[in-house]
């Protein structure tokens, strides 16, 4: 298990207030460390060799991906949803068109689309064809 200071945890939940907002508003600590674990899980294990080819992204600390992981999550653009005792992360259908009329990610929308293409190239690659 990946272990981050609690001062990390509550810097990233502030920032949730959609899909998962109940995890900033929860009052124990150790729900909203077992999410951001498996969000690193997630980007160290399954991520790694998609980001690692892309050029935003071969350098960027874990910390970032998973704190833009996470975010893409609380907006919708990801989708986790539980399969045989773990969750799965999708991008959701129109995440791209999405992520491009939400002007707070402008600026960032390059790493942002390569971090969905990613996600989304995985469940591809899993399942032989785009859903």
């Amino acid at each position: 298990m990946f272990a981050l200071p609690a001062r990390t945890v509550h810097i990233l939940a502030r920032h949730w207030t959609r899909h998962l907002a109940p995890y900033r508003q929860h009052g124990h600590d150790e729900h909203r460390e077992a999410l951001i674990d498996e969000a690193l899980r997630f980007a160290s294990f399954r991520l790694e060799d998609a980001l690692r080819r892309l050029a935003t992204w071969a350098d960027a600390p874990l910390s970032r991906r998973v704190a833009v992981l996470l975010l893409l999550i609380d907006l919708g653009l990801i989708v986790r949803r539980p399969r045989d005792g773990r969750y799965e992360y999708e991008a959701s259908r129109d995440a791209e068109d999405r992520a491009a009329s939400i002007p707070a990610l402008a600026p960032f929308l390059g790493p942002v689309l390569d971090l969905i293409a990613a996600v989304r190239s995985l469940h591809t690659d899993e399942h032989g064809s785009r859903t």
